[in-house]
């Protein structure tokens, strides 16, 4: 895979949710744009970013988080050499649309795309992160123009008169005789043969290739000016072309995991173009968003079937009565009743004087009593000091087993009884005070960037000494589109390490700036401590925690990504009493007016943790007025009353 694990994750950029679904459609056009660096880098040809992406590489070293398009940019005679060599270099299912090869293409730029038709097969799904639809990079041309203002409108004329030929015989906006009579006026001026008999496609096609050869005819060495002629140099003339000289040299810069060639003299061409383009502003146009949204409406009114992953069903909001039966509390009590009938039948026994059962009843309470500690270890882990106050009372207790039986077999001394039943009775209050009657908060992040949003209610839960605090800093996996794991093997953050390391590294470097202003470094850095516990060692059933926080949980209606199954939150709200829901962080305040975030929402608040969870905080009326809105034209009408009741703001 040549992507990361963690470059498809969920993420908030200048206050703009980015989904997976987006993130698998960034990384398919990532990888087209791999194979043209591939071939431009072989035969020498130069390119670079251009418009929304060459924006993007400067201001956000990758994609606009409101984008999803890919534009780069070449000199006329580096296109040639591209598309001389492009059909034999690129990948077999690639294909190039263009005027020459696709009908309804009538633009001047090459668009290199993923496959030559949407594809379902399960190789190729693979292959591209579960993604059918197709990719593709927009290459655009720049053309030498005229030094002189009149000369260069003439020639825009006359490409605009040959256009206009050819787009009204496809049309059928002007009669074949008048546009008979036009071919052959371009026959004599330009000395060129154009078929006009029979076959209007061949015949538009040659039209085509005619203006395209007018938009670079100026010899570059008689021109200081460069511009995409098609279309805004034939709308606006000269004004609209650019010194040449701000294209000579080419530097790479980062773009999201890889590098991406940008003109040097970046500030000028984009001060042109935006004007002050430091300045966020969250503007659309183009196409739709996302790109590949229109392909599988497409496809959804071809087959009747919809790619929705995730339906909802009124019965999911059945909330299941905890299962508590398996729990480490329920256990604890099972084990210290096990453990009084034991000490009640060895007090019967010396009362009764029937000895030959108390080596058995000595050795069955002992067993109980270590595996009982053991469990208590294993699952709370060793090194809370509520645990090691339980083990060291269980241990007392065991001492005191020890030493009156072996008092008693070796030198005939009477068993204390009373003595064990206090040593027993102070074990059972230990567990009773420091794991039964504690409460259990589970906190589960997929990584230190969104534990952020966690901190604050990290911390509240942290202020009472009642309770046991859990983190999971939970790995994702990538699966196949029938949902099985993948990558098993290659997840890049491991659990509570890569928390830790996140951590340290906002703290001790250029992020730690990002630290809330209420909360202290040291405050922060507790997480490190004795919280973190292994998503492999955490079992749901054994620590039945009162209250699970989580984030995205990555369950079973996310494209890509996926967490083991037993943290589903289907699954977790089995086994706590109260499931909460936090988003990964805080977005701008959008309205239902921003289209982009709409679509998005649908698929991060629409899924099932929404559905599943007792309570989604949020962090605005608005925000929250905005996920009522989607989850009920999501779920049904019917169901308004419960997200009300459903999602609340902190």
């Amino acid at each position: 895979m040549k992507h990361s694990i963690d470059f498809f994750k969920d993420e908030i950029r200048d206050g703009f949710y980015i989904t997976t679904a987006v993130k698998i459609a960034w990384a398919n056009t990532l990888d087209v744009l791999d194979e043209i660096d591939r071939i431009c880098k072989k035969y020498d040809i130069s390119y670079f970013a251009d418009w929304g992406t060459l924006l993007g590489a400067v201001r956000h070293h990758g994609f606009i988080p409101w984008d999803d398009d890919l534009d780069i940019c070449m000199k006329r005679e580096n296109y040639v050499k591209f598309r001389e060599v492009a059909d034999s270099e690129l990948p077999s299912h690639y294909d190039i649309h263009d005027y020459e090869r696709h009908e309804d293409h009538r633009l001047f730029l090459a668009r290199v795309v993923s496959n030559k038709k949407m594809c379902f097969e399960p190789e190729f799904m693979k292959k591209h992160y579960n993604f059918p639809w197709l990719a593709g990079v927009d290459i655009f041309l720049k053309d030498h123009l005229y030094t002189d203002a009149d000369e260069e409108s003439r020639r825009d004329r006359e490409v605009l008169e040959i256009l206009a030929c050819a787009d009204g015989l496809i049309d059928k906006t002007i009669s074949r005789q008048n546009a008979d009579a036009h071919i052959r006026e371009f026959e004599k001026r330009y000395s060129v043969r154009i078929p006009f008999k029979g076959n209007d496609r061949e015949t538009f096609v040659a039209l085509y290739r005619l203006a395209e050869k007018q938009m670079s005819r100026v010899n570059p060495e008689k021109s200081e000016m460069i511009g995409q002629v098609f279309p805004w140099v034939l709308k606006s003339g000269l004004s609209a072309g650019e010194p040449k000289s701000d294209y000579e040299k080419i530097i790479a810069v980062p773009f999201e995991d890889t590098y991406i060639p940008i003109p040097a003299c970046y500030d000028r061409i984009l001060s042109r173009k935006y004007g002050n383009y430091l300045q966020i502003r969250k503007v659309w146009g183009g196409h739709d968003y996302p790109y590949f949204e229109s392909q599988k409406k497409e496809i959804e009114k071809l087959s009747g079937s919809s790619f929705t992953t995730f339906r909802f069903d009124r019965q999911m909001f059945k909330r299941p009565v905890p299962d508590k039966s398996g729990s480490l509390k329920t256990i604890c009590q099972e084990c210290m009743q096990g453990l009084e009938e034991y000490l009640a039948e060895i007090s019967n026994a010396v009362i009764s004087g029937e000895y030959g059962s108390l080596e058995e009843l000595f050795q069955g309470s002992l067993q109980l009593a270590e595996d009982l500690g053991t469990l208590i270890e294993r699952t709370k882990g060793e090194h809370r000091e509520s645990v090691k106050a339980v083990i060291a009372s269980l241990e007392k207790y065991c001492s005191g087993l020890v030493e009156n039986f072996n008092s008693f077999a070796e030198a005939g001394r009477a068993i204390d009884t009373d003595a064990l039943k206090n040593t027993l009775d102070a074990a059972c209050d230990s567990i009773r005070k420091n794991i039964t009657e504690r409460k259990e908060i589970l906190f589960i992040t997929t990584g230190h960037t969104e534990w952020r949003n966690l901190l604050s209610f990290y911390e509240e839960e942290c202020s009472s000494e009642d309770n046991d605090i859990y983190v999971i800093s939970m790995p994702l996996f990538a699966k196949d589109f029938l949902g099985n794991i993948l990558t098993v093997g290659e997840v890049k953050d491991e659990n509570k390490d890569g928390l830790k390391d996140g951590i340290k590294d906002e703290i001790n470097d250029e992020l730690k700036d990002n630290i809330p202003d209420h909360v202290s470094a040291e405050k922060y850095k507790g997480l490190i401590g004795e919280h973190l516990i292994g998503y492999d060692v955490y079992d749901p059933v054994l620590h039945c925690p009162n209250r699970i926080y989580f984030q995205n949980p990555y369950d079973g209606a996310n494209p890509f990504l996926t967490i083991p199954e037993k943290f589903y939150s289907e699954n977790l709200r089995n086994y706590t009493e109260e499931l909460i829901c936090v988003p990964i962080g805080e977005t701008s305040e959008f309205t239902d007016k921003d289209y982009n975030d709409q679509y998005n929402l649908k698929n991060y608040a629409c899924t099932p943790g929404s559905v599943y969870a007792d309570r989604i905080i949020v962090q605005s009326e608005n925000i929250r007025d905005q996920y009522i809105s989607a989850l009920t034209s999501f779920a049904g009408e019917d169901t308004r009353n419960d997200w009300e009741k459903k999602i609340t703001v902190i």
